[in-house]
């Protein structure tokens, strides 16, 4: 029976983690002192498995790695998200070295946060490949992949989702096929990589001016739940538009981008884009909690107010 180390820091990989427990293959779970639920559950999950927890610091990440791998002696090491770089004579040490699985296509999609982006950008298709780890990120022969659609009304959360499952479902199959040795490997093009880090403050902010509808919807999706949505500003104000639809109320020409065009029940909140078109607001986020977009008139927007530029 394979024995198996998982280094986890994003509830990405929680389904997988649950399925390799059940088949009694975990060894040791790590992940990384960035405090999140994702730490808290992790924790709780390996106390209720009987199951050693270790939480890395970046600072003595290669010593306390290394003293882990020889306390727990894993056939392999399964990453399923982690925030550092890992030596490469720490890769070499298991069996079968470090496996990590990165929730995007390769090498089209490499990088820290290639899921906003895809949703940000409409790409119609995700997915899981699951490479081994060498000396550079997101660099190494893919052992096999799953494709997941990416549908137009996808949030962040939503794709989130539907990537765990995907990857929890790779999981097995890889163990088997190593152990088998049926697995092909496949090396990257790196002519056709590109690469995609988090997004900076500027990203998450509308531009009513330079954006038209789609992409207004798109990057609410985008930063639906983890940043409760896409930020607007208004006189110094700033809230989010956590879902947004399309509308199909007529906008006259000369309407000024980020003009609010309704904002009443029967309406919602309307809101003019750079294409002619409206956008509506499902729901906004402000820190007193979330409200449907008409009930924004309670806060002192009006219809004619026209929202800022980023």
């Amino acid at each position: 029976m394979m024995k198996v180390a998982v280094l986890c820091n994003d509830r990405l990989g929680v389904p997988a983690l649950r399925n390799l427990l059940e088949n009694k293959l975990v060894v040791a779970i790590g992940t990384s002192d960035r405090e999140s639920e994702t730490t808290v559950l992790l924790k709780q999950i390996a106390v209720m498995n009987s199951v050693p927890f270790q939480i890395f610091n970046k600072q003595n990440l290669e010593v306390d790695l290394k003293t882990w791998l020889a306390a727990h002696n894993p056939d392999i090491v399964l990453v399923k998200t982690f925030p550092w770089r890992i030596s490469v004579s720490l890769l070499k040490v298991p069996k079968y070295g470090f496996v990590n699985f990165h929730y995007a296509p390769l090498p089209q999609f490499r990088g820290k946060n290639p899921l906003f982006w895809m949703i940000r950008n409409r790409v119609s298709e995700g997915g899981v490949a699951v490479h081994r780890m060498d000396e550079n990120l997101d660099t190494g022969d893919v052992l096999l992949s799953k494709s997941v659609a990416i549908y137009p009304d996808s949030s962040f959360g939503m794709l989130v989702s539907q990537l765990a499952f995907a990857g929890a479902e790779l999981t097995m199959p890889l163990l088997q096929g190593l152990e088998a040795d049926t697995l092909k490997p496949v090396k990257q093009d790196s002519s056709q990589s590109n690469w995609y880090d988090r997004p900076k403050p500027d990203d998450l902010f509308i531009s009513w001016k330079t954006m038209n509808s789609w992409e207004v919807r798109a990057l609410a999706k985008a930063c639906n739940p983890w940043q409760k949505g896409a930020a607007v500003k208004f006189k110094g104000w700033t809230f989010g538009l956590t879902d947004v639809s399309l509308s199909f109320a007529q906008v006259s020409k000369e309407t000024e981008p980020g003009t609010i065009v309704a904002l009443d029940e029967s309406n919602g909140m309307l809101v003019a884009c750079s294409d002619g078109k409206a956008v509506k607001a499902e729901v906004v986020y402000c820190e007193e909690g979330y409200f449907p977009g008409h009930k924004m008139s309670q806060f002192g927007l009006r219809k004619g107010y026209i929202l800022d530029y980023n």
